[in-house]
């Protein structure tokens, strides 16, 4: 999917960051600057002191301690919500009052009922939801294996998105094993990444089925000394149906072993003419058919290689144009009504039907 450049030719994009955590700081920010015309003009945190020495660490003149504030005096273009999920829906409803485009990550909440209301506020503007996975060539080539029908109808998506960030109590607790932060921890984390994929290739869901579990139940905490307990969980298996008759089955986990190679997707699509294979650590779409093996090229890229591609993407939809195969925000509320679904089907440990 290829897009032209922006560059000095267009009037300058002026850029704004909600949050300064990991994410900004090695995907956000280095995406934007591979842009000549999009300037990182301010961020902004709940934090005055850590949003300066943000600022301060990423060449960025002028940081906030308040939205309002920030929109107020630097009239930005576009902003882009990255501060922990549950405080996304403020930060959209801040960023409402002003004229900027949205880039929400994901999950836009941490239930339906505030994902809705992030949609409604943001039904008149430019909007985006985060789902990076979108940008990487290796899964737009699969989506169009898939849409093109390469092996007729889809009966069948496995996913495996496998990360061994966790697989040792070595990774001390934070906020990502808290059950107020990440209700169901890799579920909350990585699912709506793997659910987006299946709603991006086959559609709507309209069943869900789910397991999970909680494998290192404490670990320690750097900030007194103890250990902590995990109150979410940390590997996991979730079953979908969609609309369309395909069936879905993902693997997810953050406890998977190291393997000496970074977190990893496997997707294997299954049609009934055939089938698919990509693996985010090997280069290639192999597509297999009654008439033999065939290999569509394509790189291995780091995630982070399609940070540029998505905030250039979000300049060009907050400058009006049409851009196929974007996730809109209302990608992000149906995600998270899968997400809620999957949710019910742990508590209730039955499958649960989308209306």
């Amino acid at each position: 999917m290829t897009r032209p450049a922006i560059d000095d030719r267009d009037a300058r994009f002026r850029l704004g960051i909600i949050g300064h955590g990991m994410w900004p700081s090695t995907y956000l920010i280095p995406g934007a600057r591979q842009l000549d015309g999009v300037d990182v003009v301010a961020v902004c945190g709940r934090d005055s002191a850590r949003a300066a020495e943000f600022a301060d660490a990423h060449g960025i003149e002028r940081s906030y301690d308040s939205i309002d504030r920030m929109l107020t005096v630097e009239d930005l273009d576009g902003v882009i919500i990255a501060n922990p999920p549950p405080h996304h829906e403020s930060a959209v409803r801040a960023v409402s009052g002003f004229r900027a485009a949205v880039l929400c990550e994901k999950p836009l909440a941490l239930e339906a009922d505030s994902a809705r209301r992030i949609r409604d506020l943001l039904v008149d503007r430019p909007a985006l939801t985060g789902f990076t996975l979108r940008w990487q060539p290796l899964f737009q080539q699969l989506r169009e294996a898939v849409v093109t029908q390469a092996v007729g109808a889809v009966r069948h998506v496995r996913i495996r998105y496998l990360q061994s960030s966790a697989a040792t109590p070595a990774r001390g607790w934070d906020w990502h094993f808290d059950a107020a932060d990440e209700p169901l921890g890799v579920i909350s984390d990585l699912g709506p990444h793997a659910i987006d994929l299946v709603r991006w290739m086959v559609g709507d869901v309209t069943e869900v089925s789910a397991f999970a579990r909680t494998t290192i139940g404490e670990r320690p905490d750097p900030g007194s000394g103890r250990d902590r307990q995990v109150t979410n969980h940390d590997d996991a298996d979730v079953q979908l149906a969609a609309q369309s008759g395909a069936t879905a089955s993902l693997t997810i986990s953050r406890v998977a072993p190291d393997a000496g190679v970074p977190g990893g997707i496997t997707i294997e699509v299954l049609g009934d003419a055939g089938w698919i294979r990509v693996d985010s650590n090997e280069p290639d779409v192999v597509i297999g058919t009654a008439s033999g093996i065939e290999r569509r090229p394509v790189p291995v890229r780091s995630f982070q290689d399609g940070a540029g591609a998505q905030i250039g993407d979000f300049v060009r939809v907050a400058r009006g144009e049409h851009v196929d195969g974007l996730p809109s925000i209302d990608d992000g509320y149906q995600a998270q009504l899968v997400m809620d679904a999957v949710a019910r089907s742990l508590d209730a440990r039955e499958c649960i039907h989308l209306g």
